[in-house]
């Protein structure tokens, strides 16, 4: 078969190469001309775990391509990964999608199979199918069918490769037929669903996520306010082989390109329809309410934080990424600005282009290293879990901090390891 993925952002770049680490010639497509040129040079923007590693052992069967002609002409599978981005209150907008969507059909000279991995509304495969349809004058059989991905920046290439399970919702056949034939050397269940059924299966699993992160968080407040620990109660919840251990870590609340605005869709699909999913809803609010928990942490345990340097450190949304999308620390910056603060940030990978997001205040300094940003403050906060913070140990904090004073927001630092430094965290005793 051949297989086509269209859009070369973070998605369709995973895919494509995961794809083709399976043996599959694929094409690459993405109207950038820039970044296909990079991309054929190997070069890769995205910092992510493994996915330059993966491209280059299976560089022999990946064409990168710019030309939509070569890539679809003739195509058995085309995978459509366009981002769909969030645009005037609307969290799905779909407007790049159908402009990609029919420019493919100018190309399209045989039966295919367009397979959407985008995240878009529930009910967007049939009206792709009768979208396309139109625009090729239903010359050709065109089959529309969903296949979500459930991949997380950080174990991307891991996620794509040995999943959790592959959802994949059809309506023919012959469809069926050939998503089971793609998927036939992963060692993962294959659950074949309507296709308004496996949209919905993206949108439900990264809700119910955010409805136990929100959960553990809260416990968090109790625990802080009763005098119990967080971290020795989200172990005890996660043994439950029914709850599980996973997403049980509290903490400054979640961000990035998918929960926030994937509960959002949810939400919304749900009141269109008179239904009230109000324990998403809860969490939704809940987590908005992470960095001013933050920030109460902080002036109940120093008092008044008027005129203090803090280094923020962690400014994209998680470790060891540079997506800067709907990070916590955003929200941490303007808090403390609002407090008459001063920050010193820093992010190992992140720092250039979450400096350039990042409305200009004289009060904000950026560090280009992470003893320059402790050496410099007054207290630290961790807000991702970077491994750079991980391996911070005591004696270096103390070197470095004029006060050892730490709020760790994302658990990455162990308190009982820093004997000599003042830990503070929402919910955990200090030893």
């Amino acid at each position: 078969m051949k297989l086509t993925v269209v859009g070369m952002s973070f998605v369709g770049l995973v895919t494509a190469i995961g794809f083709a680490s399976k043996g599959n010639q694929v094409f690459a497509l993405d109207s950038d001309k820039k970044k296909i040129v990079a991309l054929r040079k190997n070069e890769i923007e995205t910092i992510e775990p493994k996915l330059y590693d993966t491209l280059l052992a299976s560089e022999a069967n990946i064409r990168f391509t710019a030309e939509t002609r070569d890539a679809i002409y003739g195509a058995d599978l085309i995978f459509i990964c366009v981002e769909t981005i969030e645009k005037d209150n609307n969290p799905c907008d779909t407007t790049a999608l159908y402009q990609t969507l029919k420019e493919i059909c100018r190309f399209i000279q045989n039966d295919v199979t367009v397979v959407i991995r985008s995240a878009v509304p529930v009910g967007t495969c049939q009206e792709v199918h009768d979208f396309m349809m139109t625009i090729t004058n239903k010359k050709y059989r065109i089959d529309v069918v969903s296949n979500p991905e459930f991949i997380a920046q950080g174990t991307a290439m891991r996620d794509m490769l040995n999943p959790a399970r592959v959802v994949i919702g059809v309506s023919t056949k012959d469809s069926r037929e050939k998503m089971k034939e793609l998927y036939s050397n992963f060692k993962a269940p294959l659950l074949f669903v309507s296709p308004k059924s496996a949209e919905l299966i993206k949108y439900a699993s990264n809700g119910y996520l955010a409805v136990k992160l929100s959960y553990v968080n809260e416990l968090a407040d109790l625990c802080d306010a009763i005098g119990a620990d967080i971290q020795e109660v989200s172990v005890g919840i996660g043994l439950d082989p029914r709850i599980g251990s996973k997403y049980m870590s509290s903490g400054i609340g979640y961000g990035g390109p998918a929960l926030p605005l994937d509960t959002q869709v949810l939400s919304n699909m749900a009141k269109n329809n008179d239904v009230e999913l109000s324990i998403l809803d809860a969490a939704v609010a809940a987590n908005e309410r992470r960095p001013h928990a933050m920030i109460d942490k902080m002036k109940k345990e120093l008092g008044s934080i008027a005129g203090m340097r803090f280094a923020v450190l962690g400014l994209s949304y998680k470790g060891n990424t540079n997506d800067i999308r709907r990070s916590p620390a955003f929200k941490v910056i303007e808090e403390l600005i609002k407090e008459d603060c001063r920050i010193i940030a820093y992010d190992s990978v992140a720092t250039t282009t979450f400096r350039k997001k990042m409305k200009s205040d004289q009060r904000i300094a950026y560090a280009n290293t992470l003893d320059e940003a402790l050496k410099t403050c007054d207290a630290a906060i961790f807000l991702n879990d970077c491994e750079e913070f991980k391996n911070l140990t005591n004696d270096q904090i103390v070197e470095y901090m004029k006060k050892p004073i730490v709020f760790d927001g994302k658990g990455v630092l162990n308190p009982y390891e820093l004997k000599d430094v003042k830990y503070y965290a929402i919910g955990k005793k200090r030893p």
